[in-house]
């Protein structure tokens, strides 16, 4: 019977037990799924670890008990061994959450899902970059060829079929680099959402017919591909660009072609105001990063130069055409020689420019704060509630100091730190617990004080006796062997 008496007292002192263990765990996974932060998350994953390894001591020694003959009624082991095995499976969910690794099959199972617009428009992006590199890679080829060829017709001249070759092969060069500069400006405008998705993919089958067919005998290119997109970035030249591999003849032949008006049919010399408004239309970050369009740009002043030669100026103007061309140019658009734009290399700065920049940049080193021209917010009690008039109706004198601060005891003071987030209040009680050697652990979360000196110090941490306040269960503990790394120390100057 005293048996019987005491088996009892054990089974019900294990049942405690169990109801105290489950209530901790139910508390500690609470705090895991609203932890602000991964440390405090990896703290409350240790916890849970270290409670559900003690519910499994005792389902351990519940199962002993239900596989026993000596205990009849064995309902209620039963109904606690279910209870300890549904926690320890919701702690195996959170262990499959926190070891599932970002790049692994299950993590990639649980990233979001790309948005089908972007999606789109990643592939576009894709496609038209592909497209550049093939046009480039053919335009390798050409100039390789021409290369060839010219070598080949210098050797022996007369060949016809290998010139008409070569003309063909220039002519290719051309258009594939106008179809480069067309679809760079477009690639631009969709990584700047200037153009729709939509808009490119209309001109995607024309685009790749091209690309497999322009070598074709019987091709005939659509003239009218890049119509319906506003590419106002592409600049329209003048003259036709030079191709790598021109004779001198052929350049000349370009630069005194006679460009026509959208007025009248007959042939008008441009006017130096005119020809610079055309020539200067391109952006300098264009002018900056593109030698086509800087060449495009002497190919203009040169053909300006012969039809003002050719038309109306004799020879012995010419010194002062190219002043007025170069007054013009001044009037009509001025680019600083510090962009960088010029084609000799940006000109040095003067020691005015240089001391201009250097208070520039101390003046956004020391650029004032918007709390800095705000008065100082009277006291707002939060819930007023009316006192005898013998009760202190305001605050003590100097109460908003680090001096009155300190005379509060430690436990007021991690009161104020824990319950008034945000505040003033917390500030100067955080002030107030350094000045006392406490020190605040922001993986923790917790203020840790050293018992005694530390028996190991070393660049990256400090191990020893530490006292720290468990603000969970409000109280002063002690630690021994603690391992404190100086990367989780708050050790801002509060000033």
């Amino acid at each position: 019977m005293a048996d019987k008496r005491k088996l009892q007292g054990e089974i019900d002192r294990c049942l405690k037990k169990v109801a105290e263990g489950v209530e901790q765990f139910e508390d500690i996974w609470k705090k895991l799924y609203n932890a602000a932060n991964a440390n405090q998350k990896e703290k409350y994953e240790s916890d849970l670890k270290k409670e559900i390894k003690k519910l499994q001591r005792l389902r351990d020694q519940i199962k002993t008990w239900v596989a026993s003959s000596e205990i009849k009624d064995k309902r209620q082991l039963v109904e606690n061994r279910k209870i300890i095995e549904t926690q320890m499976e919701r702690f195996k969910i959170v262990e499959r959450e926190t070891k599932t690794k970002a790049y692994s099959k299950e993590g990639l199972g649980l990233a979001q899902k790309v948005d089908p617009a972007q999606k789109e428009k990643e592939e576009i992006g894709q496609w038209l970059a592909n497209t550049i590199d093939t046009l480039n890679m053919q335009v390798d080829q050409f100039e390789s060829e021409v290369e060839s060829l010219s070598v080949q017709t210098k050797k022996k001249k007369g060949d016809k079929e290998k010139q008409d070759r070569v003309e063909e092969l220039k002519r290719m060069i051309e258009r594939h680099r106008f179809h480069i500069r067309m679809l760079e400006t477009i690639l631009r405008m969709l990584d700047n959402d200037s153009i729709q998705v939509d808009a490119v993919r209309k001109i995607k089958d024309d685009v790749e017919y091209y690309l497999d067919s322009s070598q074709d005998p019987d091709f005939e290119e659509n003239e009218f591909l890049y119509d319906d997109i506003d590419l106002e970035d592409i600049p329209q030249p003048v003259v036709a660009t030079s191709p790598t591999g021109h004779t001198e003849d052929e350049i000349f032949q370009h630069s005194s072609s006679t460009p026509t008006s959208t007025t009248s049919s007959s042939p008008i010399p441009p006017s130096p105001a005119t020809f610079t408004t055309v020539s200067i239309s391109s952006s300098a970050t264009d002018l900056k990063f593109n030698p086509q369009l800087l060449i495009d740009h002497c190919f203009k002043v040169w053909s300006f130069f012969s039809h003002s030669l050719q038309h109306q100026e004799p020879p012995s103007s010419l010194k002062s055409m190219a002043e007025r061309y170069q007054q013009s140019a001044l009037s009509e658009v001025s680019i600083p020689p510090s962009l960088g734009v010029c084609p000799l290399g940006p000109v040095p700065h003067s020691k005015e420019q240089l001391y201009q920049q250097a208070m520039q940049e101390s003046a956004w080193m020391h650029m004032p704060h918007p709390s800095d021209s705000e008065r100082i917010r009277q006291y707002l009690m939060r819930n007023p509630c009316p006192t005898l008039p013998f009760h202190q109706q305001v605050p003590p004198p100097h109460s908003d100091t680090v001096e009155f601060y300190q005379r509060l005891s430690t436990e007021t003071l991690f009161f104020i730190f824990y319950y008034l987030e945000g505040t003033k209040a917390q500030y100067l009680a955080a002030k107030a617990l350094k000045k006392q050697s406490w020190r605040f652990h922001t993986k923790y979360m917790m203020w840790f004080q050293r018992h005694e000196e530390p028996k190991t110090i070393t660049d990256e941490f400090e191990q020893g006796t530490y006292i720290y306040f468990d603000y969970e269960k409000w109280g002063q503990r002690k630690k021994e062997g603690f391992t404190f790394e100086y990367r989780y120390l708050e050790d801002r100057d509060l000033q």
